[in-house]
């Protein structure tokens, strides 16, 4: 699922979409492992093509290897709604002498279309080799900030933004709390914005093979009805407690500013303008020049004396359950907004 503040779409590739609140799915193009319906034969083209360019890359980037060919294609819908941009994508699991496996998908995404192809649909396919790698749903957080982090520069540096804006204001999860909970919490924007920057820092830690060390974290923590991180954090990243994992993080953010890379401006050109003969295609969309990258901004904030995490336990955890002793007092959770699409189940 994706879940983002409404926002203008920043190009088109139809007329049409910037004439119409909502373009409806209506052609159909088939991939091998998708099906999708779009507004027009072109932008189905587009959109199939893409989605199997991201389910390769993606796969590459986190499991070192292309994933096989699904059994059944997973349906895609687009629609291009230039006032609002996100997500779904929906799963169902079967178990086969003692092995889950994913049973079925469905992926929608709904914006502009360059935000589209750019951000939402590799967040979405990110969802999928995720899924097909463990067989099961994924804890929130590792689904969700694993996603954000196979997007675009600018959406990355935003949630590492807001995450840094969220600790400062005592608003954060207490990692013992993020990593067990089963559910989006109400509070959604929090679980997206820390999600990424905790899975950002493990990566990093993780080294050349940061991705797939992140992954066998996840393995790890997920046993025990998702209630064995503690393990994870000693097994995995050699720390003793997931405290101590906590309190690495937050010093790495001390040290470090988020950073963004210059937007460029395309050349103007025959391709620089999109019609629905004339449609761009996504290499043409990454085709302008190198950004540079700068620091962020004055008055982005920084991390600052003290940082209160808050987190609390999911709802379903037993009663009784131990908090641990560097756990600070919690207050509720702040509500932030209902997310636009409804949670991916």
């Amino acid at each position: 699922m994706t879940l983002r503040p409404s926002v203008g779409s920043l190009t088109t590739l139809l007329a049409l979409a910037t004439l119409a609140p909502t373009v409806v799915a209506q052609e159909r193009y088939t991939t091998d492992n998708f099906v999708v319906t779009a507004p027009t034969k072109a932008l189905a083209k587009t959109f199939g093509e893409s989605a199997e360019r991201y389910r390769k890359e993606k796969a590459i980037d986190w499991l070192g290897a292309e994933m096989k060919p699904w059994p059944a294609r997973c349906p895609l819908s687009v629609v291009v709604e230039p006032n609002r941009t996100g997500g779904e994508t929906t799963f169902s699991f079967v178990s086969a002498n003692g092995v889950s496996s994913v049973g079925s998908q469905k992926m929608k995404i709904f914006g502009g279309v360059e935000q589209l192809l750019n951000s939402v649909l590799p967040h979405e396919v990110t969802h999928t080799v995720f899924a097909q790698h463990f067989g099961q749903a994924v804890p929130r957080w590792a689904d969700e900030g694993g996603s954000v982090y196979s997007e675009n520069d600018e959406e990355r540096y935003q949630h590492d933004v807001r995450c840094r804006e969220l600790l400062n204001s005592g608003k954060g999860f207490r990692l013992g709390a993020l990593f067990s909970m089963n559910k989006y919490p109400p509070d959604m924007h929090t679980l997206y914005a820390e999600g990424y920057s905790v899975v950002s820092f493990l990566v990093a830690k993780g080294g050349p093979a940061g991705r797939r060390r992140f992954l066998e974290f996840v393995r790890v923590g997920m046993r025990n009805d998702n209630r064995n991180w503690e393990q994870a954090a000693r097994q995995v990243y050699e720390y003793e407690t997931v405290d101590d994992l906590q309190t690495d993080w937050i010093a790495s953010l001390k040290s470090s500013r988020p950073e963004r890379a210059a937007k460029v401006k395309p050349a103007a050109g025959p391709d620089t303008v999109a019609t629905a003969a004339n449609p761009r295609t996504p290499a043409q969309f990454a085709s302008s020049a190198r950004p540079q990258t700068r620091s962020s901004p004055a008055g982005v904030p920084l991390l600052d004396e003290p940082i209160v995490p808050r987190g609390v336990a999911p709802a379903n955890e037993p009663q009784g359950r131990p908090t641990p002793p560097a756990a600070p007092p919690l207050p509720a959770p702040i509500r932030l907004g209902a997310p636009e699409a409804p949670p991916r189940r």
